[in-house]
């Protein structure tokens, strides 16, 4: 499971479940509290919070992939009643779901993908005199519409139809579907919500301009490949009848219409592309059985396709060190480790959160915790999406707009490429988580707990988000000189600048004196020193340690000293607290060989061996184990 829409979804339908009514305001939100939430899938909702109560989020897949299969069943059914050759009808349907793969998410639509299908077959059985079907959908329209906000969809491909049969000279099939268009147009406004249906439609098509996300941009060559690979599918069986003489008519207007207008839709918004590959596989099924021959082995051949199809993927996953089946959430879809710390730090209550995490905070948390925005683009104001996808905010501009809203905490996620990272200002903003899953900033005054990291960001479309050291803390900043250099020290020593490191280790060691502070800079310096090829600086600094850490490098200080003696009195104090301390281990085991008490090292390299042979000094401890054990070795 790899969508995080999944868990707005959840928590609507448990809200659903819980007060027996669907919700028309903006419950999850403390930004826009009482905005109009037009909720068109609140059915599609409930399903999903029983099946997760039950199953938990391989139930959730589970549903999704029976959606799925039900949907390509019923296309197969459909384009095979329509005289396409099995095999040819289940290659070109692959290619139609790799097409479709991406809407492959545990999401509403499912519900329109297995209605826009049974539509397809209803449409067929209804050409054959068995109308019953289409009339039936009239009915279930109003589950559909329900279910998912594309039900709009149905009537519109009735329309299409219609329009193509009238071309054909079908009158009797296209009157007939015109009625059963006219029928389930009604349905659309049977929700909750009324006539506002239309509103939430119409965002299907200006979203990008109201916020820009990815499953609204136009479809482009190659990411989305196998959708231009059908629509030249059905470019192609179009023409060549009309070239080449011989060969015979292969697409009917009825069925080319609607596969036209929504494989437009599709290339102008690719969250329809899905739906496009759906009605387009049918009809180029069909096209392919009477444009080709038949031969001997096309089953055999279309079988072993599928069959590597269906199994390939499994084996990469299985040799990527994954599992043969996977029904779990994918590992970095949210920044868990993030939330956690938010949560454990009480930073929840009035927080900036980024559009995608917004919709698992949704889950995870309410009531006592809302969010700031999720996906539910419908459940918010133009205005505040106006701001939000603007590029050019100022953090005097950006600092205003949180203050509306009483931010006092932020949750910033994808923090290596966003921009939101370099409009909280230092002056008022700390920043007290940094991982790879995300951001987090607290406003100042810092509450009891909390440690500052020393460090801003800078962003350019180039080089994404950048931290930048501050090399004073603010004057709003409650903490020591001493505290922040050290601060800086440690990033500049994750980010493997030692030199850098060591410089404000020592200016941390400049300042005043704290209770703590000087003996961590202090120790933290002269491990540094000693990595830098300085075992003079080292000891220096290291001297008087009572810390392990510190007093086993003050140790191998001494050692690359000539001090032998004296180091072993460091590695001897640091195992009389600790016999099993690996690195102190190995250094006494030095020691001893430099005093020149070989079999006594011989025996500590054993000890060392015996117990952590993969340590990362083992290497180094068998080598002087086996040049003490040689012909002039042991004494």
């Amino acid at each position: 499971m790899d969508e995080t829409d999944l868990f707005f979804n959840l928590r609507l339908g448990e809200i659903v479940i819980g007060s027996g009514r669907v919700p028309t305001e903006n419950l999850l939100s403390f930004t826009h509290p009482h905005a109009m939430d037009v909720n068109l899938a609140w059915l599609f909702q409930i399903v999903l919070a029983l099946v997760h109560r039950a199953a938990g989020i391989p139930g959730t897949v589970l549903l999704k992939t029976a959606f799925i299969l039900g949907t390509w069943t019923v296309l197969f059914r459909a384009a095979v009643r329509r005289g396409a050759e099995p095999a040819l009808a289940a290659v070109v349907l692959a290619l139609a779901a790799w097409a479709a793969e991406p809407r492959f998410v545990e999401r509403p639509h499912l519900v329109t993908f297995l209605g826009l299908a049974l539509l397809l077959l209803a449409i067929e059985r209804a050409e054959v005199g068995k109308p019953r079907m289409l009339w039936l959908l009239v009915p279930a329209g109003l589950v559909w519409a329900n279910g998912n906000s594309c039900y709009f969809l149905a009537p519109a491909v009735l329309i299409l139809y219609a329009f193509g049969a009238r071309r054909d000279g079908l009158v009797i099939e296209s009157r007939r579907a015109l009625l059963v268009a006219l029928l389930m147009i009604p349905f659309m406004f049977a929700t909750p919500s009324g006539f506002h249906c239309l509103s939430y439609i119409a965002n299907h098509f200006r979203m990008p301009y109201l916020r820009p996300l990815q499953e609204y941009r136009h479809a482009q060559w190659p990411l989305d490949g196998p959708f231009f690979f059908l629509a030249a599918g059905l470019v192609l069986v179009w023409l060549l009848p009309r070239v080449l003489a011989k060969l015979p008519r292969a697409v009917t207007r009825r069925a080319l219409v609607p596969c036209v207008v929504l494989g437009a839709l599709g290339a102008f918004r690719i969250r329809f592309v899905a739906e496009a590959a759906m009605l387009a596989g049918p009809v180029l099924a069909v096209a392919a059985t009477r444009l080709l021959p038949r031969w001997r082995y096309r089953h055999l051949v279309a079988g072993t396709l599928l069959a590597a199809l269906a199994v390939g993927p499994r084996v990469s996953a299985v040799a990527g060190g994954g599992r043969v089946l996977d029904l779990g959430m994918e590992p970095d879809l949210l920044p868990l480790a993030a939330i956690d710390f938010v949560e454990e730090h009480g930073l929840r209550e009035r927080m900036y959160n980024d559009l995608e995490v917004g919709s698992f905070l949704t889950w995870r948390g309410w009531p006592r915790y809302r969010v700031f925005q999720d996906p539910r683009i419908n459940g918010y104001p133009d205005d505040f999406h106006a701001l939000l996808r603007r590029a050019d905010l100022t953090r005097t501009k950006w600092q205003g707009f949180l203050d509306g809203f009483g931010v006092t905490s932020a949750l910033v996620s994808y923090p290596s490429v966003n921009p939101r990272g370099a409009l909280f200002d230092p002056a008022l903003w700390a920043l007290v988580y940094r991982a790879s899953d995300g951001l987090v900033l607290a406003r100042r005054p810092l509450r009891r707990g909390l440690n500052e990291i020393p460090l801003t960001f800078a962003y350019s479309a180039t080089n994404g988000l950048r931290a930048v050291p501050l090399a004073l803390p603010p004057a709003s900043a409650e903490v020591s000189l001493c505290e922040w250099k050290r601060g800086l020290g440690d990033y500049h020593r994750a980010a493997g600048e030692a030199v850098a490191a060591l410089a404000e280790y020592e200016a941390a060691l400049a300042g005043p004196d704290e209770p703590s502070c000087p003996s961590r800079a202090r120790a933290a310096a002269g491990a540094l020193a000693l990595q830098l090829g300085d075992p003079s600086k080292a000891a220096t600094l290291l001297e008087g340690a009572s810390d392990e850490v510190a007093r086993t490098n003050h140790g191998f200080a001494l050692l690359r000293l000539g001090r032998g003696a004296e180091a072993l009195v460091d590695f001897d104090a640091v195992l009389a607290g600790d016999a099993t301390n690996d690195e102190a281990t190995f250094g006494r085991a030095m020691c001893l060989e430099a005093l020149g008490r070989n079999d006594e090292a011989i025996a500590a390299f054993d000890v060392l061996l015996a117990r952590s042979p993969n340590h990362v000094s083992a290497a180094a401890a068998r080598r002087q184990r086996d040049k003490l054990r040689g012909p002039s070795g042991g004494r």
